[in-house]
């Protein structure tokens, strides 16, 4: 039984679905929150992709270089 009502949620999880695989073709659990991270931002902003480059060219000019160290430390245990 299909309710109309429900009908954006279907496409919307279809759409989500169908980015992950295609662009994670092997998620492991040890990446998965910055993947999420990852994905939520670009969904965020899917609206105004002319300003995708710009905004990425901006935050990679401004921000200082993290050792790999300090990266490490993002992983969970």
């Amino acid at each position: 039984m299909e309710l109309p009502e429900f009908q954006w949620l279907n496409t919307v999880l279809g759409n989500v679905k169908n980015a992950m695989q295609g662009t994670y073709h092997k998620a492991s659990g040890k990446h998965l929150p910055r993947y999420l991270g990852e994905f939520c931002y670009r969904f965020n902003r899917r609206f105004d992709l002319a300003a995708m480059l710009p905004r990425l060219g901006w935050a990679a000019v401004r921000t200082p270089p993290m050792p790999s160290h300090l990266l490490v430390l993002a992983e969970p245990c």
